[in-house]
């Protein structure tokens, strides 16, 4: 198989993964979104470490990590990013991991990317894991609630 046609296999692993957390953002209340505690602990932590890891694996920008005033583990809970605010940042770091899959299929899964020039395909299926891992304590966290689970994609 080609580097394309496995790039494609990926891309449609992480939409699907992208799609269970974006049916999982709107179900939470504003209270239960906030709930949880340093460092990734609650909805709204692990699903902004996620997205903002997403982005970081594509661009390898470390300002991602700061860029709404401070780090997701220094935030209380009034200064979490509202489920609205997440979902439109799901959407770019879908739209990212896609083009960045694309640009590394493009060039050679078998050659080295990333800061720590990790071979590429390695790389991707580690931000797939990554994003799976806490999209998975996203749902969990609904069913702490009570909250029906998202549909697994």
């Amino acid at each position: 198989m080609s580097d394309r046609i496995f790039g494609d296999c990926l891309k449609r692993q992480f939409d699907d993964a992208f799609g269970v957390l974006a049916g999982a953002l709107g179900r939470f209340t504003v209270e239960q979104w906030t709930t949880g505690s340093s460092p990734y602990n609650g909805p709204a932590r692990a699903t902004l470490h996620a997205l903002q890891c997403a982005e970081f694996y594509t661009a390898e920008d470390r300002d991602v990590f700061t860029r709404l005033g401070k780090p997701v583990w220094e935030m209380g809970a009034d200064d979490l990013p509202g489920q609205e605010e997440m979902i439109d940042f799901l959407k770019r770091a879908r739209e990212m991991t896609a083009a960045w899959i694309d640009d590394l299929a493009g060039k050679g899964l078998d050659q080295p990317c990333g800061e720590d020039r990790t071979v590429a395909l390695e790389r991707i299926v580690y931000a797939l894991r990554h994003l799976q891992h806490h999209t998975g304590e996203v749902c969990a966290w609904q069913k702490q609630f009570g909250i029906p689970m998202t549909q697994w994609e």
